[in-house]
């Protein structure tokens, strides 16, 4: 019957609508300060996003909002996963590094990572999915700006950090 659409139909269509509103806000994150604050004279002063490491994700290091990452865990086991381009990074220990993301409402969305390692490179994609749990559940759709520690197989050093786009997903 036309305009009938399966359960299953209508998660995908919800996550798809989340998914562009995330887009969305990262898309304006950043770019500056609060609505109606702009003067002709400012001008956006910050670099790509892994240009070089922060000593810490928790604002101190910029003119702009500070925008403090609430630390999350991996989750293995998701669904309907999708690419999340991170932020920002810092080194946590000489083996870790944190990595900051927008994800969604924690009690419906986890995140995880895949990591890659070469003599010059860590290359770091960050993967954000629907908790099995939360499948048939009422989630809200709002985002929230997480940091996630991922272990090094060997000390970061002089390594360069940059994004990981081609990953495997679970559908």
């Amino acid at each position: 019957m036309p305009g009938r659409h399966s359960p299953g139909e209508a998660r995908r269509a919800g996550a798809v609508v989340m998914m562009l509103g995330l887009v969305l806000l990262t898309a304006c994150a950043g770019d500056s300060g609060p609505i109606g604050s702009e003067s002709p004279d400012d001008r956006s002063t910050s670099g790509p996003a892994a240009a070089s490491p922060r000593e810490g994700l928790d604002g101190d290091g910029g003119d702009g909002p500070e925008m403090n990452p609430t630390p999350v865990h991996e989750t293995s086991e998701l669904v309907s996963e999708h690419l999340s381009s991170w932020q920002e990074y810092s080194s946590a220990s000489e083996t870790e590094l944190q990595v900051a993301l927008y994800s969604g409402n924690p009690a419906c969305y986890g995140v995880r990572s895949v990591v890659e390692e070469t003599d010059t490179q860590v290359r770091v994609a960050t993967i954000s999915g629907t908790l099995p749990d939360a499948i048939d559940s009422a989630c809200t759709q709002e985002a929230r700006y997480v940091a996630l520690v991922i272990e090094l197989d060997e000390p970061l050093g002089e390594r360069e950090v940059v994004q990981l786009t081609e990953v495997e997903l679970t559908r």
